[in-house]
């Protein structure tokens, strides 16, 4: 473990506020004595190799014991100080190694593929000196020194930009380098197969202490209480917006996500987001991505947008509606069981990652007349199709509200044992039982002309929030080409960001729908709608 001297350094970790990012003035000493040997020594980071702490006589040392190709670079680094003039030592000594023996020293390690690396090779009678800049190595110095195994000292000094090294107080190479500047993290470094101890890792300078992530943790929890919608113990209004291919790339995740903040000015709070993408619109409708595998497990780059997206929308004390499956997807899945095996990996990577200001629409669409394929989302026996799938779902997850949204012309129901969520679409009347979610309410712009909107389609948008504004267990998602579709007419779709007022080609957007909700509920700012400071002076839409 860490033998810290008595320096400023020290004091500042030792009161526990190296949480800020600061520089300091100090000198560390790593010695391995207190690691516990057969692991990694405590606090450093293995990179590449085999890294461990062993026994080597009286001493314990850290080994780096891998027998890698001939271009591998073996690295482990020091992730919790950074270091940008400073003075570094170590004892080292090579162990094995046909192809490559010794070892030496990191510093200024901007990352594991770009650093300087001073190293000790006894098999080519070698001390060098190297910057590694995106993984490729280019020497800046060499002298001769007569190769052995037994223990040496490496240090290395480095002010701006000139660095001295210097192998035993006896062979010293000066260069100097621009390349890498400004702070950066320490390590050791081995190249190959050769195997080496290390021991006594000593760093001085102006150190900087960087601030560590925050800690992952459960988001707030979602729930329903007398059909009414709460977040976190309190009790919101929502209004939402079906962002139905979110998903798509990570680039259309972060585009939503850099919108957030602004919805909120206008009192948006809620987006529909799918794993498995819905109707994508002009040119292809199925242009949606599949999150899934066909045997039902969830693709890692899509989990890792569902956390992205579900955590910052709960830093704003937004709600996210997920869905799961989709009719125009489910055909990718080969049987019933890759089905059962996507609902129960939804819910059990909400659960794991401890997000909980969610509900989730298992099935988009159920018994959809056209794109349904498979038997399981289509009639008969709906309900108790629909209550084995919540069940799977639930047992998994058994504090995530869930339901199922039905096809609104297919003649399945809206409702069913053991739903949570009573999920609705299109002009599907409001129902006075249930906290219900209308989560595709009726498309008013066109795919292949998306974001634009007459007076007729802006009137209808706003009929609409006036009547879920008066149904206090109903909330919707507004829905549009602009937000949902996948390329569509304007080439620029899905679009995260409101855009214009939708009056024409150049003015494409739902600047309306935003502006609606800001004037009627006001701006959110959680747990409450606020009166905003802006407001509109001219009929939304600007018409």
């Amino acid at each position: 473990m860490t033998r810290l001297f008595t320096t400023i350094l020290s004091s500042l970790l030792l009161m526990g506020i190296s949480h800020a990012q600061e520089a300091v003035t100090g000198s560390r000493l790593w010695d391995f004595e207190a690691d516990p040997t057969g692991q990694t020594a405590i606090g450093f980071r293995p990179v590449v190799g085999t890294w461990e702490v062993i026994q080597d006589g009286q001493n314990r040392v850290l080994a780096q014991a891998a027998r890698n190709a001939d271009s591998v670079f073996n690295v482990i680094l020091r992730p919790d100080v950074m270091y940008t003039d400073l003075d570094l030592s170590v004892r080292l000594k090579a162990v094995n190694g046909i192809v490559d023996q010794g070892g030496g020293l990191i510093w200024r390690a901007k990352n594991a593929r770009t650093y300087y690396v001073a190293r000790y090779n006894p098999l080519e009678d070698s001390f060098r000196v190297y910057k590694v800049v995106d993984g490729k190595r280019f020497q800046l110095g060499s002298v001769k020194a007569p190769g052995d195994t037994e223990w040496h000292v490496l240090r290395v000094t480095m002010k701006g930009n000139r660095i001295t090294c210097v192998l035993d107080d006896k062979y010293r190479m000066e260069v100097e380098d621009n390349s890498i500047r400004g702070y950066g993290r320490i390590g050791l470094w081995s190249k190959s197969d050769a195997q080496s101890y290390f021991d006594n890792l000593t760093a001085r300078g102006e150190a900087l202490i960087p601030k560590p992530p925050e800690p992952v943790g459960e988001t707030k929890e979602f729930e329903i209480r007398n059909e009414r919608p709460f977040l976190g113990g309190h009790e919101v209004d929502l209004w939402g917006l079906r962002c139905g291919n979110a998903f798509v790339s990570d680039a259309v995740t972060e585009r939503f996500v850099r919108n957030f903040d602004n919805m909120n000015a206008h009192g948006i709070n809620m987006v529909g987001a799918f794993i498995q993408g819905v109707n994508a619109g002009h040119p292809d409708g199925n242009a949606g991505l599949n999150g899934f595998t066909r045997h039902g497990k969830l693709l890692p780059e899509v989990a890792r947008r569902i956390e992205f997206l579900v955590r910052e929308a709960d830093k704003r004390g937004m709600v996210v509606m997920i869905g799961v499956m989709a009719p125009r997807k489910d055909q990718d899945f080969y049987a019933e069981e890759d089905m059962k095996n996507a609902i129960e990996e939804a819910g059990r990577f909400l659960n794991d990652k401890k997000l909980h200001n969610v509900f989730v629409n298992l099935c988009d669409e159920f018994n959809h007349p056209l794109y349904a394929d498979k038997l399981l989302i289509r009639e008969p026996d709906g309900p108790a199709k629909k209550q084995m799938m919540t069940q799977w779902f639930k047992a998994i997850a058994p504090n995530i509200e869930a339901g199922i949204g039905p096809h609104w012309k297919s003649g399945t129901l809206d409702y069913y044992s053991g739903m949570d969520v009573r999920i609705i679409q299109k002009a599907m009347p409001i129902p006075d039982k249930g906290f219900v979610v209308n989560a595709e309410p009726i498309r008013e712009d066109y795919f292949n002309n998306d974001g634009i909107f007459n007076a007729a389609n802006i009137e209808a948008v706003f009929t609409n929030c006036r009547n879920y504004l008066d149904a206090p267990n109903a909330v919707f998602m507004f829905h549009s080409g602009f937000v949902q579709g996948v390329t569509n007419y304007s080439g620029t779709a899905p679009h995260g960001e409101m855009g214009g007022y939708g009056t024409g080609p150049t003015d494409r957007g739902i600047r309306f729908y935003y502006e609606w909700v800001r004037d009627n509920v006001g701006r959110w700012e959680y747990p409450h709608h606020v009166p905003a400071a802006e407001f509109s002076t001219e009929p939304q839409g600007g018409r």
